[in-house]
């Protein structure tokens, strides 16, 4: 090989190396350019006006909030629960007594994957440019905030925790034990609820602490109970609201929420009792503002996303009356006929 043969070679080997460099130089440029555009995501903090339109559409989770239900620190895509049947009891012996045998309560473990849910925001640039009255991205964004609650709230409450719906089971596919439904021409009453809270209290140890029900069966029980001081008084329930309470047969308050999320069954509404410390919230994400998501539009794309699941690990210190027919008249007091005796003639 000549000399001039031998500097071609170191040219072109040289020329290898600086496209080599060249292509290098613009894969990290994009990646770069990558980086700074990726989506990124930031938390979304509850103002006082978001407390407050947060919990008129969603006052079941923030009720269960309130208690302390709603795990945020939670970081795995999967939940593990351990869900109760209670079979131990207490007796008594005598001191020289052997120790009685026990039935071991149970505890199985239930893994639930984290579900997502998502409210996609799409605001075209002319749409932000051209309005100068409102902040449209602004409000999209509050109100992607509280239809994300408002649906984990619809969840919680009747989820069906199927693969097509691609949630979790709420709480009336999960409470089987205390469940009563009435009969067709059976109207909503005070023994039927009463006996309800001495099914779950007296029977299964449960402490009932929210009532859910609708708007409708609400109505029902104001005039049911219309002469009695309960139901008529408000408590507070520590979320800056005070609501109608229901007197226990014990005579503890049970508040009561009125819940629009709440769905009828078989066209019949419907009465939760709710013992929250047997309801686990799990949050991996909890409602969060994700932007710059890729678009070929012209505007933003973002989306405010969460995921979240839920177990009842002790359904029976819960109940559940079904088949509440709001069209029926409840047996008020004030339908009571008294028979009053004619004055006797004076002759």
């Amino acid at each position: 090989m000549t000399a001039i043969d031998e500097i071609k070679a170191q040219f072109a080997s040289q020329n290898k190396q600086l496209q080599a460099l060249s292509k290098a130089y613009e894969d990290l440029k994009k990646d770069m350019m990558t980086t700074d555009n990726a989506p990124q995501s930031s938390q979304i903090a509850y103002s006082p006006d978001l407390k407050s339109k947060v919990f008129e559409k969603a006052p079941y989770f923030r009720f269960l909030e309130s208690k302390g239900r709603v795990d945020d620190s939670f970081g795995s895509t999967y939940a593990g629960f351990y869900k109760e049947t209670d079979n131990s009891a207490a007796s008594w012996i005598d001191e020289s007594d052997d120790i009685p045998t026990q039935t071991a309560s149970s505890y199985a473990e239930e893994v639930s994957k984290m579900k997502t849910l998502i409210h996609p925001i799409d605001v075209s640039l002319m749409a932000q440019m051209g309005n100068n009255a409102i902040d449209i991205l602004a409000r999209e964004i509050d109100k992607g905030f509280i239809k994300v609650t408002n649906q984990l709230d619809s969840t919680l409450l009747q989820g069906a925790g199927t693969a097509a719906a691609k949630d979790f089971k709420g709480f009336t596919k999960q409470v089987s034990t205390n469940v009563d439904t009435l009969d067709a021409d059976e109207p909503i009453s005070e023994d039927a609820i009463d006996d309800m809270l001495t099914s779950i209290i007296d029977g299964n140890g449960g402490v009932v602490d929210c009532i859910v029900t609708t708007n409708a069966v609400a109505k029902q029980l104001k005039k049911l109970v219309a002469p009695y001081r309960r139901f008529n008084d408000k408590i507070d329930i520590g979320l800056g609201h005070r609501v109608i309470a229901y007197e226990a047969p014990n005579g503890s308050e049970i508040p009561i929420l009125i819940d629009s999320n709440l769905a009828q069954i078989n066209s019949k509404d419907v009465m939760l009792f709710v013992d929250s410390s047997t309801i686990e919230v799990k949050r991996l994400l909890a409602p969060t503002l994700m932007t710059n998501l890729p678009t070929n539009k012209l505007g933003t794309k973002n989306a405010v996303v969460s995921f979240a699941t839920a177990n009842n690990i002790a359904e029976f210190r819960n109940g559940m009356i079904k088949g509440i027919d709001t069209s029926l008249e409840v047996a008020s007091p004030y339908n009571v006929t008294v028979n009053v005796p004619e004055a006797e003639g004076t002759g």
